[in-house]
């Protein structure tokens, strides 16, 4: 697969790495969960206000912790082929702009529909189903996948994100981790804000063209 260029797809993708290497050889796993993972009810309960500045930056430094190397090799694989892809489209700060828009649409949508929620968010997945989002609009589905090639983009995209919703369920229910704000809820809001932000950022960066 041809790749086109994309330097601050590789950064992000060599910051998450060196911070997971960081993490497990210093023996970190579980510290570094509880001290960027963003959780729901932190917020609701009020207990974010004991440390304000973590709860603020919970969403997007989680986004570049992982506690094992499947959900590392799977994340930074998707972000190296939509990273650049997006980066070409909207350049290096479109493509910033989106990822950190994922992290907090992910962390907003689980706050407005699970508040009650105890479970941590930890990964890239939240802040990849936004450039998932952006990708399709901006390029479309590729050809290879027969998806609703009738329907309107954005009704194909949500055909595409409910197929991999129905996935990602099947893997959290074998290894017993299902919990409907991150399976179901992130996902979702991350796309959402991908989906939001696409367009706009495509227009300010060729506004003067």
């Amino acid at each position: 697969m041809h790749l086109p260029r994309g330097r601050t797809t590789d950064a992000l993708i060599a910051i998450s790495v060196f911070l997971f290497l960081l993490i497990l050889f210093a023996g970190w796993q579980q510290g570094a969960v509880l001290w960027t993972g963003f959780i729901p009810a932190e917020v609701s309960t009020g207990d974010w206000l004991q440390n304000p500045v973590r709860t603020v930056l919970a969403p997007i430094a989680s986004a570049f912790v992982h506690v094992d190397v499947l959900s590392l090799a799977f994340d930074m694989v998707f972000l190296l082929i939509a990273g650049r892809y997006i980066e070409q489209a909207l350049g290096p700060l479109g493509l910033i702009v989106t990822y950190v828009a994922g992290a907090y649409g992910a962390a907003l949508a689980r706050l407005v529909l699970t508040p009650g929620s105890l479970e941590v968010s930890i990964g890239a997945n939240a802040a990849l189903f936004a450039l998932f989002g952006a990708y399709f609009l901006l390029f479309g589905i590729p050809r290879a996948v027969n998806i609703g090639r009738s329907k309107s983009r954005l009704a194909q995209i949500l055909m595409l994100a409910s197929i991999w919703m129905v996935i990602q369920l099947a893997f959290a229910l074998v290894g017993g981790s299902f919990e409907i704000s991150t399976t179901i809820i992130a996902p979702m809001g991350a796309l959402a804000a991908g989906l939001a932000v696409a367009r706009p950022l495509l227009m300010w960066r060729y506004r003067k063209a």
